[in-house]
């Protein structure tokens, strides 16, 4: 899901982030290898993990609720069962619990209050640390609230097993993940399934899922690339079922605070595959030559310096400009599942810049495959 603000809100980030680079990491950062060739200049040091946590952390928080019915029986199609149990009990019940969510050096918490009366979705997730701030959720609008003079950007929400098109979107991509049903065990006292959702190759983050085994409540997620733990949230409390009153989704932040939209229309919690027919920026004037299998442009920004693709699972953005006089170095920075990649666009004055959730090596490659369009 993106933001109102969004071309804004990732100029922002992008600059705030090579501001921190600059001042904290110099120019003379050691250099990675990806996939056994040099690559850019690597500064992957606590500053640098403040800085994009700050900048480019994104809500994480639009969860999966109740699904009634039986466990699945034993079988080929048990993975396909309990995503479909996952995906369809997000429109069906109440819950209330507090999520802990870890990414980097992140550490945050929030109160998830989900209610669903008349047919309709209600939501509200409250930061429990650091400067308040909520997300409110009504149907398909979602809206970011922050006291006045906040100094921290609204941000969108992220996409992954915790929205809403996530088993759509990977029933269109099976051809990319192997979906598995793995060990039985516990999550916030609660009897739990794993699944375990691997990509075919290389270029992009799998999933290490846990499902209440009484409701198919997403009681936990980690990202993961190969054995390598990312990003990962778990309920560490929460109450399914009964009746919440619309009392129970009332604000705590004051009557005055700011209010930004992030979503107001009908994609409910994340950035789905968009069809054929789905109208996005026309004719922009660069794009990629290389892009992993099931990544498609999806209507976010209608600018011609600023592209969005996803995969219905994953996403990330293209910003190009002319290089700043104080141009800094090639770039690839990375906390958590987030990448950013920065570097000169080949043969012009201008700079690309990629944010998003893949491996840096995928990164990698579809920054240097953009080029200008001749229109």
């Amino acid at each position: 899901m993106g933001c109102g603000s969004g071309y804004a809100r990732f100029h922002r980030a992008r600059g705030s982030m090579l501001a921190g680079l600059r001042a904290r990491c110099g120019s003379s950062s050691p250099r990675v290898r990806l996939r056994g060739r040099p690559g850019p200049g690597f500064c992957d040091g606590g500053a640098l993990a403040e800085v994009l946590a700050r900048h480019c952390a994104r809500a994480l928080w639009i969860f999966g609720a109740l699904l009634a019915g039986t466990l699945p029986a034993a079988g080929a199609d048990d993975a396909e069962r309990w995503l479909e149990r996952m995906g369809s009990a997000l429109r069906t019940e109440n819950y209330v619990g507090v999520v802990t969510y870890v990414r980097g050096p992140e550490i945050d918490s929030v109160r998830v209050v989900h209610r669903v009366a008349g047919g309709r979705e209600y939501e509200r997730l409250i930061h429990l640390n650091g400067q308040p701030r909520e997300i409110y959720t009504e149907g398909a609008r979602s809206v970011y609230l922050q006291p006045q003079g906040a100094t921290i950007a609204p941000h969108g929400v992220s996409l992954g097993p915790f929205t809403r098109t996530f088993h759509d979107n990977l029933a269109l991509n099976r051809n990319l993940y192997d979906v598995t049903v793995g060990s039985a065990g516990r999550v916030a006292g609660r009897s739990a399934q794993q699944l375990l959702i691997r990509p075919r190759q290389g270029d992009r983050y799998g999933y290490e899922l846990w499902l209440d085994q009484s409701t198919g409540l997403l009681l936990q997620s980690v990202l993961v690339d190969g054995g390598q733990i990312l990003e990962a949230f778990h309920f560490a409390t929460v109450d399914v079922g009964g009746k919440l009153s619309a009392q129970a989704l009332v604000s705590t932040l004051p009557e005055d605070s700011e209010v930004h939209v992030l979503s107001d229309g009908p994609v409910e919690g994340g950035a789905a595959i968009p069809s054929r027919g789905d109208s996005v920026a026309e004719s922009p004037s660069f794009e990629p030559g290389w892009l992993p299998d099931g990544f498609m442009r999806v209507r976010l920004e209608a600018r011609d310096n600023h592209l969005s693709y996803s995969d219905g699972l994953a996403t990330f953005s293209l910003f190009v400009e002319v290089a700043p006089a104080d141009e800094m170095p090639d770039l690839v920075t990375k906390v958590g599942g987030t990448v950013m990649v920065t570097q000169r666009l080949s043969g012009s004055r201008e700079q690309v810049t990629l944010v998003g959730e893949l491996p840096a090596a995928t990164a990698k490659r579809v920054a240097d495959s953009v080029r200008r369009v001749e229109r």
